[in-house]
């Protein structure tokens, strides 16, 4: 009778009861296993290709500094060799145009076009300048790091509208003459004039009567507000006149169109 009920109440073995038991045990723990053994592996394999690339770094470390040495050492080179030639090409032009002034020296008509000619060399900026005028200088704030306390492209380009309309009659900034065409832009953190990169502090030169461009610019509201940037960020801002200065050449402009100049009419209008 005891059998008959142990049956009826449970159906399964005990000691087969006892076996399902240890299996789902031992499943539990395979699963539970399984993630933590995945999770190693990849701390492992994360940890070995940080020190393989530091260790590739490192061997490559001196081929890279070799590399950025020798472009610098090329880049050094290449301006050098490219001053040298601005410099023979500014004398080949000066010579030209001395030559060119010569044989038209020998007329009254060669002469009137010869002032004319240098006269619009001066517009143009293509003849070199030597005279009186006012230098401004402009410079970043001491160890200001924000763009706040630096000199931005806008404020060069105020300060040269500034001079123009006080009467300079030629410019340059840093050295770059500036022309019709010129520009003066930001580039990132630095400053270009004429595409050519340009440091503080800024040294702007304005050719003309030194008294009145000073008595200009001082009252212009360009000077009004670079003197506040001064007080506000610490920018340095100063000018003043000097007996002498010497502006280049710029560059010589593309020869896009001409036209021919009217040769003088001779009594009884023929040419």
């Amino acid at each position: 009778m005891s059998l008959l009920v142990d049956l009826s109440v449970s159906s399964l073995d005990p000691g087969y009861a006892a076996a399902a038991a240890r299996r789902a045990e031992t499943a539990a723990g395979a699963r539970g296993t399984r993630p933590r053994l995945a999770l190693a592996i990849g701390v492992v394999a994360a940890t070995l290709l940080i020190v393989i690339a530091a260790v590739q770094a490192h061997v490559r470390a001196p081929a890279a500094a070799r590399t950025r040495s020798d472009l610098a050492a090329t880049v050094t080179r290449q301006s050098h060799a490219v001053d040298a030639l601005a410099r023979d090409v500014a004398g080949l032009r000066a010579a030209v145009a001395r030559l060119r002034d010569a044989e038209l020296a020998g007329s009254t008509a060669g002469a009137a076009l010869s002032a004319r000619i240098r006269s619009e060399e001066l517009a143009s900026g293509t003849a070199a300048v030597t005279g009186p005028g006012l230098e401004v200088s402009l410079g970043d704030a001491a160890g200001g790091g924000s763009k706040g306390n630096r000199v931005l492209d806008r404020d060069l380009q105020a300060v040269v509208n500034a001079l123009w309309a006080a009467g300079a009659e030629a410019i340059a900034v840093d050295g770059q003459r500036l022309a019709a065409s010129s520009a003066i832009r930001q580039a990132g953190d630095a400053i270009l004039v004429n595409f050519t990169p340009v440091s503080a502090p800024y040294r702007v030169q304005a050719v003309g009567d030194p008294v009145a461009i000073e008595t200009a610019f001082a009252s212009s509201s360009t000077a009004a507000q670079m003197r506040s940037f001064s007080q506000l960020y610490g920018l340095r801002f100063d000018y003043s006149r000097q007996s002498e200065l010497r502006l280049p050449a710029a560059a010589e402009e593309t020869l896009r169109y001409a036209r021919p100049v009217p040769s003088p009419t001779t009594r009884g209008g023929h040419r």
